[in-house]
């Protein structure tokens, strides 16, 4: 396209945050970074994929990895946090590239960045509960214990990085629930959306 336009997305687990996201990419025919990340956290920081991909949105808990004053230790889930932030600032401010983001605060990181449009997902307890059972072929205490723990982990790791709350409507453009119209449907809402942004630009 012949305008930058960035698409963040932060989701709830189980609200099908990731498949929008893969389908708007589709749609604009850009970019989607989400787990093409590691690969440039492994290059930069010579850090094994696997390694990054396990510390990836990991909150940081100082109480037992202190970081030193003059910043010669990091612990590894700010050093990868880093990196993936350094990546997201030069895909969307020295490259100029449009693309679609899932996660990792990128709606803070380029705060500043007038082509960025930020959207929130988030579903009904019971729509993610489906989801998250049929995806992960697990029972339903299983989902929602799972559901829980990977929304706990996020907010943590958002709200240590950015300044806006994970999930708080005032820290994104438009937030929506996909269980309301379905997927599909909210697909076509962001769609809208992200037209009109892109038609003011």
């Amino acid at each position: 396209m012949s305008k930058q336009i960035i698409i963040s997305v932060g989701r709830e687990f189980g609200s099908g945050g990731h498949e929008i996201a893969e389908k708007l990419a589709k749609y604009y025919n850009i970019p989607l970074y989400d787990k093409e990340i590691f690969e440039h956290v492994a290059k930069k920081g010579d850090i094994n994929p696997e390694v990054a991909k396990f510390y990836d949105e990991k909150p940081l808990n100082p109480i037992f990895y202190p970081v030193s004053m003059d910043g010669s230790y990091l612990p590894l889930e700010q050093t990868v946090a880093n990196h993936i932030f350094d990546f997201i600032r030069q895909k969307g401010e020295r490259d100029k590239e449009s693309f679609v983001i899932v996660g990792r605060c990128a709606e803070y990181i380029l705060r500043d960045n007038p082509n960025m449009v930020s959207v929130f997902i988030l579903g009904d307890i019971e729509s993610k509960k489906a989801r998250v059972m049929e995806k992960f072929d697990l029972e339903e205490k299983a989902a929602l214990n799972r559901m829980k723990k990977e929304d706990k982990v996020r907010k943590t790791y958002h709200n240590f990085y950015a300044d806006g709350k994970w999930g708080d409507s005032r820290s994104y453009d438009l937030c929506i629930n996909s269980s309301t119209v379905g997927i599909d449907k909210t697909l076509e809402t962001i769609i809208n959306f992200v037209d009109a942004y892109i038609e003011k630009l």
